[in-house]
C-alpha cells in the first residue's frame, strides 16, 4: 500500500474516492469553501447535522428536516464529474427559529447543504486526519517536498513557466529540478570539505 500526501487542493471527494478503491492512504486536510465574512457570527457545521439514512436527508440542530431541493453534476478537475445533492430548510421555518443567527445568514432564504456521492468517504477522510498518527506522518510533508516547493517559488522565481506547451513546461521544471539537486550535493560535498556531519536523506533529491 502507498501513502500519498499532498495539500488541500487535491483532496476532493473524487480524489479521496480514488485512493480508497485503488488501496491507496491518503494523507491531505479537507477544507470546505467558507464564503462568509471573517466578522460573520460562526454558524452550526454540517458535522452538526445529523444524516437520517432512511430519509435521505439531514435534521439541523434546531430539529427540523431539510428538505432536497435539487441534484447537480459538479465537474472537477481533469474533467471529473462529481454528483452533489441540494438539501434546504424553508426560510420562512429558519426566520422563526430561536438559533437563527446559528443556522443562516440570509435575510429571505433558510439554511442549506451539499451531499457528495462521496460523502462517506470523505466523512472517514476528515476522522482519520484527526488521528495523531495521521497529523504525525502529515507533518513530514513540511519537512521534504514543501522545502522544495519553497526553493523553486522563493530563490528560483518558479511561480509560473515562461513558455506554452506540455513539451516546454516538462523540460523547464526537468532544468530546475536538475539546479535544486546540483545546489543540494553542493552543499553537502562542502559540508564534507569541512569536517561536518553528513545526512543525505533521499527526500533533500527531487525526482
Amino acid at each position: 500500500m502507498w501513502d500519498v500526501l499532498v495539500d488541500s487542493g487535491y483532496v476532493t471527494g473524487i480524489d479521496i474516492a480514488l485512493c480508497v478503491q485503488e488501496g491507496l492512504t491518503l494523507y491531505g486536510p479537507w477544507k470546505a469553501n467558507d464564503m462568509r465574512a471573517p466578522k460573520a457570527p460562526p454558524l452550526f457545521t454540517k458535522a452538526q447535522f445529523q444524516w437520517l439514512p432512511e430519509l435521505e436527508t439531514y435534521r439541523c440542530p434546531a430539529g427540523q428536516v431539510l428538505q432536497r431541493v435539487g441534484r447537480e453534476t459538479c465537474v472537477r478537475s481533469g474533467g471529473r464529474e462529481e454528483v452533489v445533492v441540494r438539501y434546504r430548510v424553508k426560510g420562512s421555518t429558519c426566520h422563526a427559529c430561536p438559533l437563527r443567527p446559528q443556522r443562516t445568514t440570509s435575510q429571505k432564504g433558510g439554511r442549506s447543504l451539499r451531499r457528495s456521492e462521496h460523502e462517506d468517504v470523505i466523512i472517514a477522510h476528515q476522522a482519520w486526519m484527526e488521528t495523531q498518527e495521521a497529523k504525525a506522518v502529515y507533518r513530514l510533508r513540511g519537512q521534504t517536498i514543501e522545502l522544495m516547493f519553497a526553493d523553486l517559488k522563493e530563490h528560483r522565481g518558479l511561480r509560473r513557466f515562461s513558455g506554452h506547451g506540455l513539451t516546454r513546461t516538462r523540460t523547464e521544471l526537468a532544468l530546475e529540478v536538475l539546479v535544486h539537486n546540483l545546489l543540494v550535493l553542493h552543499r553537502f560535498s562542502h559540508r564534507k570539505q569541512n569536517g561536518q556531519e553528513i545526512n543525505l536523506k533521499p527526500d533533500n533529491i527531487a525526482a
